[in-house]
């Protein structure tokens, strides 16, 4: 895997930021395109252009050897992937959820599943707490692939706009956000770490897995009430919220020895990535946790604008700047005066 790579995985988050923007100009957008085709586009490349492809490059020259990366044809499964995701970007700008931008979907995750069972074999001799994190992702990232095909199939029934058809499309995204992407990302945390020797404290680190293992799934509980049938949902949400700011405090007691270390070895611009990263997840899980009280959750699924902010807070504060920093400590990105200007415009 060549670290030239991760332009692709830039160009992705560039194309997310410029179609973001338009989107939020929507007067000025051509009248050939639609408004909700470019939100599509906007959203997958999202998720599958700049953050699935970026993790790609992390953990496959993270934990697998050259040979390894030969053998197992990572190379062509990235170029494979990146070619799939052009079509992709096409397909939803032109046509949204229709013919081509399913199938061609339907191809990426089947380049995603070869790719996790494939990285699975390579790496089932390696032992260490960053990888069970990663695989731990990587299940739950095959679990969420299951329901693009329910959305597809409500929307095709014409369920669009239902609260059934939001329930699925919720679900998604939080096994999405607070699932494979976020176990990826702790992983890869642990594995920088790890790799510069720095200590932090693994029984707290091994509490905080199980506990987020044991909430990651009952959570989608929490995006279910602001709706009609939320009742139902009432215990296992109330006992997520609690079961969070637990495995959130274990997090914390973790990397209370880390936050020098890592801060002393990078720059003051790198820095500021790392604690918009932490500050972010902090504040998402803080987020998550409130959402059970009455007058915050009806703030929150009464305002479409918040449902959107709390979106955005995952992909700008956390995720995002995470990459940057992982792209910049790997020197994969040098740190020159166009990357600061674009990190000052970001």
């Amino acid at each position: 895997m060549k670290p030239k790579w991760s332009i692709i995985s830039l160009f992705f988050l560039f194309f997310v930021a410029s179609v973001g923007t338009l989107l939020r100009s929507a007067q000025f957008i051509p009248k050939h395109f639609i408004f909700q085709n470019l939100v599509h586009a906007h959203s997958h490349i999202g998720f599958q252009g700049c953050i699935y492809t970026s993790l790609f490059l992390f953990l496959t020259t993270s934990y697998l050897t050259q040979q390894q990366i030969e053998n197992g044809k990572y190379i062509l499964q990235f170029k494979l992937t990146v070619f799939i995701l052009l079509a992709i970007l096409l397909a939803f700008a032109i046509q949204g959820y229709a013919l081509f931008s399913i199938i061609f979907s339907t191809i990426f995750q089947l380049f995603n599943y070869w790719f996790i069972i494939r990285f699975f074999k390579d790496t089932r001799q390696k032992k260490a707490w960053s990888l069970v994190f990663i695989k731990t992702g990587l299940i739950v990232g095959i679990l969420s692939t299951l329901m693009p095909f329910l959305i597809g199939f409500l929307a095709a029934k014409g369920f669009n706009g239902t609260e059934i058809y939001h329930a699925a499309v919720y679900a998604f995204l939080h096994l999405q956000y607070n699932g494979w992407f976020l176990f990826v990302v702790i992983g890869l945390l642990l594995q920088y770490v790890e790799e510069r020797q720095i200590k932090y404290k693994t029984t707290p680190i091994k509490y905080f897995y199980i506990l987020m293992s044991v909430a990651v799934i009952p959570a989608i509980s929490l995006s279910f009430l602001g709706m009609s049938f939320s009742r139902y949902f009432l215990i296992p949400a109330y006992f997520v919220a609690i079961i969070q700011l637990v495995a959130l405090f274990c997090f914390l007691k973790s990397f209370s020895g880390v936050w020098k270390s890592i801060t002393v070895q990078n720059s003051q611009w790198i820095q500021s990535l790392w604690w918009i990263f932490i500050a972010s997840f902090i504040f998402k899980m803080i987020l998550q946790s409130l959402s059970v009280i009455p007058l915050f959750n009806a703030l929150a699924f009464n305002n479409k604008l918040i449902i959107l902010a709390y979106l955005h807070l995952n992909f700008l504060g956390i995720f995002t700047p995470f990459i940057l920093f992982i792209l910049f400590t790997k020197q994969w990105l040098p740190l020159n005066h166009f990357t600061k200007m674009a990190l000052l415009l970001f």
